[in-house]
């Protein structure tokens, strides 16, 4: 399986590139790679937005491709079609601001894609991420006019539960405090809908 893990973003309702806070003593967006690193047999990290820095400091990791959208201001889809071009097999799709996520928070996800079925993490009711496509599903997801979400739903994504960390994005300077400050509790409004 391939991650394409999405670092492309302007990171608006922040104010600057969230994905290069500090957190844990590392970059934020390192905290969610690791969650990736013993799962997937390749990851390809998508950049844009803040490419140099990113770029740097993934110098870290070796293992990791780096791929450039060069017009990561189009959005998510964008950096994912980005990230699909050329990629064969079977994928999850990452974005790199969600520091709690953990391992097992993929494992549920993982079967439902050994069996060839798209599905990704929820929480509550609240659709998260990662999101896993079957490799038979990649070149309708590359060539729908639909957006990922109602193209994945038309073919019968299956939202599994996982913890809170494959919703707790970090999209704004408030999410960052409570991250900092341990407070993971938020409502549904405020959660990840890509």
């Amino acid at each position: 399986m391939t991650t394409i893990f999405l670092l492309a973003g302007l990171s608006e309702r922040m104010g600057e590139n969230k994905l290069l806070l500090p957190y844990k003593d590392k970059f934020l967006f390192e905290s969610t790679l690791s969650s990736a690193l013993s799962l997937s047999d390749r990851i390809i990290a998508v950049l844009g937005h803040d490419e140099g820095k990113i770029r740097k400091a993934l110098s870290n990791y070796p293992d990791v491709e780096i791929r450039v959208n060069e017009h990561y201001e189009k959005g998510q889809k964008e950096s994912t079609l980005v990230g699909l071009d050329g990629v064969w097999d079977d994928v999850a799709i990452l974005p790199g601001d969600l520091p709690l996520l953990k391992e097992d928070d993929w494992i549920i996800g993982l079967r439902y894609l050994s069996l060839n079925i798209p599905a990704r993490a929820g929480y509550e009711g609240a659709m998260g991420n990662p999101v896993f496509v079957p490799r038979r599903l990649k070149k309708g997801l590359e060539t729908s006019s639909k957006p990922f979400k109602d193209y994945l739903e038309d073919e019968g994504i299956i939202i599994y539960p996982a913890s809170i960390g494959c919703v707790f994005d970090i999209d704004t300077p408030e999410r960052y405090r409570a991250l900092l400050n341990g407070d993971t509790a938020i409502s549904h409004d405020k959660v990840n809908t890509l």
